[in-house]
């Protein structure tokens, strides 16, 4: 089989065909480079990213001068999180090609990734200098930007964000397409909710704003988040239609503009003082008393832990913990309730077997995140890792104590004294493991601070 049939199916993006194709090609020729690459390079577009290192891999022992295969290979790394072997992949490439924007972007986005902003901003820098449009450095200087509290370029780089990374649903018909919102006044303005719900909660704090500014303001979510939605914004027309393919509300409204929810920051948070540092989400409180009344017999304090947070994409195996681990905080008095969204039963079975305390998985309602909110609201304690429960308590000024990893993402890793800028203070307490140190470090200082606390709520 030619290779140059196998490029063309890998051009047009035919991965199922392509990889058929390949593997009968690499039966006949299998020590073939060139067929590894491709092997590698339909792999990894499939998904099977550990497969496709092994076929890049492979390429490289036999042919080390091609500069995209030393790319691929480093971007396959980078997926992986062998951050520095990607770094070190893609100064092959500068070295191969010193005019390629791309070797530095990427080393951005690995730097970015390992919590080294400066470094980050360095690399991303000097890509924009070789291509002013290159997205990827612009992603990346933007979280590094955050992350230092440059607010207003974080905005600024993040705009490339959108349509590349982040999907763009637009609501007129296609020939009569609305813009993104330019920050004029007067406006009606979708808001499209975008990435995670601890995220939306985080952004939704710049809604009333927008509201002030605009004739009105659409809200489009995920259907679980709108009671939370309603009932905190009512100033904004809200729609449950972000899951759904299509919509048909857009029909009974004059739209003039979108925006993303991530993006509202860029006319209300580029500095330090625009942050009011006050809660501004409310709970159901017909919810918490139905909390209250299913935790009343069991002993306080109530305690709610979170150990698992993010899938591979968003480096969960950085953020995540094993249930044990948390024994400096099991071993206090208290209940303790699980709050993770993923299903620990098998976990939580084996520490209640063998540990003096128990951990409860509570009945949420999966489906309205506003049951969530009004258990984190109930509870006397949590203790997580990062992930929306943070959000949710310092958006509603309850105390969360978070454990977070040595090199966090951007929203964790901007330093203020006294918890996260985006919350009132001392609302989220951060507990940061420290270069070198294992995560047993931070979680005993979490449970040392939490004692005091629970000796008052015991």
């Amino acid at each position: 089989m030619s290779a140059k049939v196998i490029h063309a199916l890998v051009k047009a993006e035919k991965w199922p065909q392509a990889w058929t194709l390949i593997s009968d090609a690499l039966n006949e020729r299998p020590e073939d480079p060139e067929l590894h690459y491709l092997a590698g390079t339909i792999m990894r577009a499939m998904g099977s990213i550990g497969m496709s290192l092994t076929f890049f891999s492979k390429a490289l022992a036999r042919d080390k001068k091609q500069p995209n295969l030393w790319m691929h290979y480093g971007a396959t790394l980078h997926d992986l999180h062998e951050w520095d072997d990607a770094i070190a992949a893609f100064a092959k490439v500068s070295q191969m090609l010193p005019t390629d924007p791309m070797p530095p972007a990427n080393t951005a986005a690995s730097y970015s990734q390992m919590g080294r902003w400066r470094e980050c901003i360095e690399q991303a820098d000097k890509a924009l200098a070789l291509d002013p449009e290159c997205y990827i450095a612009h992603i990346s200087k933007s979280f590094a930007c955050f992350a230092l509290g440059r607010w207003a370029d974080g905005w600024k780089h993040g705009e490339y964000l959108y349509e590349k990374h982040v999907a763009v649903r637009v609501y007129n018909s296609p020939e009569n397409e609305e813009p993104v919102w330019d920050g004029s006044p007067g406006k009606t303005v979708v808001v499209q909710c975008d990435q995670g719900i601890g995220d939306i909660i985080m952004f939704a704090q710049s809604l009333p704003q927008l509201a002030k500014d605009c004739k009105e303001v659409i809200l489009e979510c995920a259907e679980r988040l709108v009671p939370l939605m309603k009932r905190n914004f009512p100033q904004l027309t809200i729609y449950g239609t972000l899951k759904q393919a299509g919509q048909s509300w857009s029909l009974n409204h004059k739209i003039d503009a979108h925006i993303h929810i991530s993006a509202i920051g860029k006319w209300y948070r580029t500095k330090a003082s625009d942050f009011p540092r006050v809660p501004y989400i409310k709970p159901d409180m017909e919810k918490v008393e139905k909390w209250r009344a299913w935790l009343s017999d069991k002993p306080r304090p109530w305690v709610g832990i979170a150990w698992k947070g993010g899938i591979q994409r968003t480096l969960t195996h950085l953020r995540s913990l094993d249930l044990e681990d948390l024994a400096p905080v099991l071993e206090q008095r208290g209940t303790f309730v699980d709050l993770s969204y993923t299903d620990n039963r098998a976990e939580i079975a084996r520490w209640n077997i063998k540990g003096e305390s128990q951990v409860i998985i509570p009945p949420i309602d999966q489906k309205d995140y506003d049951d969530t909110a009004a258990l984190l609201f109930a509870l006397d304690e949590v203790a997580t890792v990062t992930t929306s429960a943070v959000h949710a308590c310092g958006a509603m000024g309850r105390t969360a104590r978070v454990l977070v990893p040595e090199a966090p993402m951007w929203r964790y890793a901007h330093r203020c004294e006294d918890g996260m800028i985006w919350y009132p203070p001392d609302s989220v307490k951060l507990y940061r493991r420290k270069p070198g140190e294992e995560w047993g470090s931070a979680i005993r200082r979490l449970a040392n601070d939490m004692k005091p606390r629970i000796m008052l709520a015991a």
